[in-house]
């Protein structure tokens, strides 16, 4: 992997600080962790750099999926073996923000597919250390994207594994 995966994997670690008991190699994606309770104790972390979403996608950032092994123009999905959580985040560097999706309602992704948080709800996570979005998913379910500053992190980590699985409103 790249060097732009071991620095955010590296900032991911630092933001848990000492909840973590263990971690695989920071160059592998995903990231396998084990934490300390209260935390989520098992997870895999599929991180990626939080992007503009550029003219077609306005308003927005992004996370471009791809997962390893996943061939350009075929499906892939998150791993979700081993009793480990997968969880789907991205990081701004420069706002010091992480948005964490609901891997469970996003399986089956083309390489390439992306993920969007509003602008406003990044800025506010700046802002403030944190900001939710409630997404509508044509499946009908509502999706809550939680975006937070690293202090939070730990908060996030708590909080996504309560929200996943959606809503219905």
């Amino acid at each position: 992997m790249s060097a732009v995966t071991v620095r955010l994997h590296s900032v991911f670690l630092a933001a848990l600080g000492g909840h973590v008991i263990a971690h695989g190699e920071l160059n592998k994606k995903p990231l396998e962790l084990d934490l300390a309770l209260p935390l989520p104790q098992r997870l895999r972390i599929y991180l990626y750099s939080l992007v503009v979403g550029g003219k077609a996608r306005p308003g927005e950032f992004k996370a471009v999926l791809r997962v390893p092994g996943q061939v350009i123009g075929e499906y892939g999905n998150f791993d979700h073996s081993g009793g480990r959580l997968a969880v789907l985040a991205a990081y701004r560097d420069d706002l010091d923000v992480f948005v964490l999706w609901d891997s469970s309602l996003h399986q089956k992704f083309k390489n390439g597919s992306n993920m969007q948080v509003k602008d406003t709800v990044v800025a506010q996570a700046a802002a403030t250390g944190w900001a939710e979005q409630r997404r509508p998913l044509r499946s009908g379910i509502i999706e809550v994207v939680l975006a937070c500053r690293s202090g939070s992190l730990t908060r996030a980590l708590t909080q996504r594994t309560l929200w996943t699985g959606g809503v219905t409103e």
